[in-house]
Protein backbone atom coordinates (compact mmCIF):
# COMPACT_ATOMS: atom_id res chain seq x y z
CA UNK A 1 0.00 0.00 0.00
CA UNK A 2 2.59 2.74 0.97
CA UNK A 3 4.91 1.60 -2.22
CA UNK A 4 1.55 2.22 -4.43
CA UNK A 5 0.87 5.08 -2.61
CA UNK A 6 5.00 6.37 -3.49
CA UNK A 7 4.53 5.07 -6.68
CA UNK A 8 1.13 7.20 -7.44
CA UNK A 9 3.32 10.77 -5.22
CA UNK A 10 6.22 10.17 -7.67
CA UNK A 11 4.26 10.29 -10.48
CA UNK A 12 2.42 12.98 -9.99
CA UNK A 13 5.86 14.98 -8.94
CA UNK A 14 7.13 13.85 -12.59
CA UNK A 15 4.02 15.42 -14.03
CA UNK A 16 4.48 18.72 -12.21
CA UNK A 17 8.08 18.63 -13.72
CA UNK A 18 6.48 18.34 -17.21
CA UNK A 19 4.06 20.72 -17.00
CA UNK A 20 6.38 23.40 -15.34
CA UNK A 21 8.76 22.30 -18.12
CA UNK A 22 6.35 22.57 -21.15
CA UNK A 23 5.36 26.51 -20.24
CA UNK A 24 8.80 27.16 -19.24
CA UNK A 25 10.09 25.78 -22.99
CA UNK A 26 7.37 27.99 -24.56
CA UNK A 27 7.70 31.37 -23.05
CA UNK A 28 11.62 31.35 -22.92
CA UNK A 29 13.04 29.20 -25.51
CA UNK A 30 15.14 25.79 -24.84
CA UNK A 31 18.20 27.03 -23.91
CA UNK A 32 16.59 30.30 -22.29
CA UNK A 33 15.53 27.97 -19.31
CA UNK A 34 17.48 26.29 -17.15
CA UNK A 35 16.95 22.63 -14.65
CA UNK A 36 16.95 24.76 -11.83
CA UNK A 37 14.26 27.22 -13.45
CA UNK A 38 11.69 24.32 -14.29
CA UNK A 39 11.94 22.94 -10.36
CA UNK A 40 11.45 26.18 -9.20
CA UNK A 41 8.73 26.98 -11.51
CA UNK A 42 7.05 23.19 -10.39
CA UNK A 43 7.80 24.03 -6.48
CA UNK A 44 10.82 21.81 -6.09
CA UNK A 45 14.34 21.29 -5.37
CA UNK A 46 16.52 21.41 -8.30
CA UNK A 47 18.60 18.07 -6.56
CA UNK A 48 15.12 15.85 -7.37
CA UNK A 49 15.05 16.64 -10.87
CA UNK A 50 17.15 13.58 -11.77
CA UNK A 51 15.60 10.88 -9.80
CA UNK A 52 12.66 11.68 -12.75
CA UNK A 53 14.94 12.59 -15.97
CA UNK A 54 18.31 11.95 -16.91
CA UNK A 55 19.15 15.20 -18.33
CA UNK A 56 17.08 18.06 -19.84
CA UNK A 57 17.22 16.26 -23.36
CA UNK A 58 14.93 13.66 -21.95
CA UNK A 59 12.65 16.07 -19.81
CA UNK A 60 12.03 17.92 -23.36
CA UNK A 61 11.51 15.17 -25.33
CA UNK A 62 7.81 14.11 -23.16
CA UNK A 63 7.63 18.38 -22.15
CA UNK A 64 6.94 18.62 -26.01
CA UNK A 65 4.63 15.82 -26.45
CA UNK A 66 2.49 17.21 -23.64
CA UNK A 67 2.40 20.88 -24.99
CA UNK A 68 1.64 19.47 -28.77
CA UNK A 69 -1.81 19.34 -27.27
CA UNK A 70 -2.02 21.16 -24.04
CA UNK A 71 -0.26 24.59 -26.27
CA UNK A 72 -3.76 24.58 -28.34
CA UNK A 73 -6.21 23.14 -26.33
CA UNK A 74 -8.43 26.12 -25.88
CA UNK A 75 -7.91 26.26 -29.98
CA UNK A 76 -9.15 22.44 -30.21
CA UNK A 77 -12.16 23.15 -28.07
CA UNK A 78 -13.40 26.04 -29.61
CA UNK A 79 -13.27 23.78 -32.79
CA UNK A 80 -14.62 20.74 -31.29
CA UNK A 81 -17.75 22.76 -29.62
CA UNK A 82 -18.67 24.60 -33.07
CA UNK A 83 -21.10 23.22 -35.67
CA UNK A 84 -20.55 20.73 -37.83
CA UNK A 85 -18.62 22.44 -41.57
CA UNK A 86 -17.61 25.39 -39.09
CA UNK A 87 -14.63 23.35 -36.79
CA UNK A 88 -12.20 24.61 -39.15
CA UNK A 89 -13.14 28.03 -39.14
CA UNK A 90 -13.20 28.09 -35.68
CA UNK A 91 -10.08 26.54 -34.89
CA UNK A 92 -8.18 29.23 -37.52
CA UNK A 93 -9.97 32.07 -35.39
CA UNK A 94 -9.36 30.80 -32.28
CA UNK A 95 -5.23 29.90 -33.51
CA UNK A 96 -5.12 33.35 -34.89
CA UNK A 97 -6.93 35.33 -32.11
CA UNK A 98 -4.75 38.04 -29.57
CA UNK A 99 -5.59 35.61 -26.67
CA UNK A 100 -3.60 32.83 -28.67
CA UNK A 101 -0.82 35.28 -29.92
CA UNK A 102 -0.81 36.55 -26.15
CA UNK A 103 -0.42 33.15 -24.37
CA UNK A 104 2.92 32.81 -24.97
CA UNK A 105 3.47 29.74 -21.98
CA UNK A 106 0.38 28.20 -22.84
CA UNK A 107 -0.10 28.45 -26.52
CA UNK A 108 1.11 26.60 -29.48
CA UNK A 109 4.51 24.72 -29.05
CA UNK A 110 5.18 25.21 -33.27
CA UNK A 111 5.20 28.95 -33.53
CA UNK A 112 7.05 29.26 -29.46
CA UNK A 113 9.87 26.56 -30.38
CA UNK A 114 10.10 25.85 -34.24
CA UNK A 115 13.13 28.41 -34.69
CA UNK A 116 14.65 27.06 -31.58
CA UNK A 117 14.48 23.25 -32.46
CA UNK A 118 15.36 24.19 -36.37
CA UNK A 119 19.19 25.01 -35.12
CA UNK A 120 19.31 21.80 -32.12
CA UNK A 121 20.32 18.78 -32.88
CA UNK A 122 19.11 15.50 -34.42
CA UNK A 123 17.09 14.13 -31.07
CA UNK A 124 15.58 17.48 -30.35
CA UNK A 125 14.26 17.65 -33.40
CA UNK A 126 13.08 14.09 -33.61
CA UNK A 127 10.98 14.76 -30.07
CA UNK A 128 9.72 17.83 -31.46
CA UNK A 129 8.72 16.10 -34.56
CA UNK A 130 6.64 13.57 -32.71
CA UNK A 131 5.25 15.84 -30.90
CA UNK A 132 3.99 18.22 -34.23
CA UNK A 133 2.98 14.68 -35.33
CA UNK A 134 -0.13 14.78 -32.40
CA UNK A 135 -0.84 18.34 -33.59
CA UNK A 136 -1.49 16.92 -37.24
CA UNK A 137 -3.02 14.20 -36.58
CA UNK A 138 -5.53 16.30 -34.29
CA UNK A 139 -6.07 19.14 -36.80
CA UNK A 140 -6.24 16.94 -40.00
CA UNK A 141 -10.00 15.99 -38.52
CA UNK A 142 -10.52 19.25 -39.76
CA UNK A 143 -9.43 19.92 -42.94
CA UNK A 144 -10.56 18.57 -46.05
CA UNK A 145 -9.41 16.38 -48.21
CA UNK A 146 -9.58 12.20 -49.91
CA UNK A 147 -7.37 10.65 -48.13
CA UNK A 148 -6.10 10.95 -44.68
CA UNK A 149 -2.85 11.55 -46.39
CA UNK A 150 -3.59 14.23 -47.88
CA UNK A 151 -5.59 15.55 -44.81
CA UNK A 152 -2.47 15.59 -42.83
CA UNK A 153 -0.67 16.92 -45.60
CA UNK A 154 -2.96 20.22 -45.56
CA UNK A 155 -2.77 20.14 -42.06
CA UNK A 156 0.69 20.94 -41.87
CA UNK A 157 0.64 23.76 -44.71
CA UNK A 158 -1.68 24.94 -42.43
CA UNK A 159 -0.19 25.32 -39.14
CA UNK A 160 2.73 26.09 -40.49
CA UNK A 161 1.46 29.05 -41.84
CA UNK A 162 0.04 30.11 -38.87
CA UNK A 163 2.78 29.37 -36.50
CA UNK A 164 4.52 32.12 -38.70
CA UNK A 165 2.12 34.16 -38.74
CA UNK A 166 1.56 34.01 -35.23
CA UNK A 167 5.68 34.34 -34.53
CA UNK A 168 5.53 37.78 -36.70
CA UNK A 169 2.30 38.89 -34.80
CA UNK A 170 4.23 38.70 -31.80
CA UNK A 171 7.11 40.68 -32.77
CA UNK A 172 5.40 43.75 -34.41
CA UNK A 173 5.75 46.60 -31.89
CA UNK A 174 2.38 48.35 -33.54
CA UNK A 175 -0.61 46.47 -31.60
CA UNK A 176 -2.52 47.53 -34.45
CA UNK A 177 -0.71 45.97 -37.34
CA UNK A 178 -0.18 42.80 -35.08
CA UNK A 179 -4.07 42.97 -35.13
CA UNK A 180 -4.67 43.37 -38.47
CA UNK A 181 -2.10 40.80 -39.79
CA UNK A 182 -3.91 37.87 -37.42
CA UNK A 183 -7.63 39.03 -39.37
CA UNK A 184 -6.11 39.31 -42.86
CA UNK A 185 -4.49 35.88 -42.44
CA UNK A 186 -7.84 34.66 -40.39
CA UNK A 187 -9.84 35.50 -43.88
CA UNK A 188 -6.78 33.86 -46.20
CA UNK A 189 -6.52 30.51 -44.41
CA UNK A 190 -10.24 30.52 -44.54
CA UNK A 191 -10.48 30.76 -48.01
CA UNK A 192 -7.44 28.95 -48.76
CA UNK A 193 -8.28 25.69 -46.89
CA UNK A 194 -12.02 25.51 -47.39
CA UNK A 195 -14.05 23.89 -44.89
CA UNK A 196 -13.94 20.44 -42.64
CA UNK A 197 -15.28 17.79 -44.01
CA UNK A 198 -18.88 16.56 -43.07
Amino acid sequence: MATRRSTARSERTRRRIVSAAAAAFREQGIEGVGVRDIMKRAGLTQGGFYYHFPNKEELFKEASREAALGGLANCLAVADSAPRGKQLQAFIDAYLSREHRDDHGGGCMVSALCGEVGRGGARQRAAFNSAVDLILERVGAYVSGDTSLERRQKAGLLMASMAGVLMVSRALVDPKSSQRLLANARRFFSASFGEVRT
